[in-house]
């Protein structure tokens, strides 16, 4: 699927994902540390460095995930338990270093939905879970960074973020 480009991969993946999720034992081995009140787990189920990669995922409730970017690569996401909103954001730049954010548009899933980030239509987006959650996220390569907007301290507007360059793991480790 990946040789065939991004755009096969979020067209056709969410569906494949969904009939590996329904066959009978899918969920043997995998497992995911419970997230606390204040972050989410990611545990890779598959993928080696470099190569596409599938992460099961838990989202503590009232959770939000910052407005973040994959590197102008998609990733898609298929809900196993709870729900998920992914809202699709565009960007405004207001300084060097410094943006505000409209939302586009977005999606609540719940088990067995998906939504995929499509970085031709819009790559920057962020995920809210209302309640507990669980899901598999599946990337194209596995990135160890990650570019991420977090709210900047501002006594003036409370809605400028400033983009950061966030490392998900130790750029060694095999897994995270």
């Amino acid at each position: 699927l990946l040789e065939r480009g991004d755009g096969a991969f979020v067209e056709e993946g969410p569906g494949i994902l969904k009939e590996a999720i329904a066959r009978e034992g899918f969920f043997e081995n995998v497992s995911t540390d419970p997230a606390a009140p204040d972050e989410y787990t990611r545990e890779k189920v598959i993928g080696d460095p470099g190569e596409h990669v599938i992460r099961f995922m838990e989202w503590p409730p009232e959770y939000t995930l910052m407005p973040h970017e994959h590197h102008g690569r998609p990733c898609f996401e298929v809900l196993v338990e709870g729900q998920l909103l992914v809202a699709d954001l565009e960007r405004t730049r207001v300084s060097e270093g410094e943006y505000t954010f409209e939302t586009l548009g977005g999606a609540v899933i719940d088990p067995g939905e998906s939504a995929a980030i499509d970085p031709r239509n819009n790559e920057i987006h962020s995920v809210y879970s209302p309640v507990r959650s669980k899901s598999l996220h599946v990337y194209p390569e596995d990135n160890w960074r990650a570019y991420g907007y977090v709210p900047k301290e501002s006594a003036t507007n409370a809605d400028i973020y400033e983009r950061r360059e966030f490392e998900l793991r130790d750029p060694g480790a095999g897994s995270s």
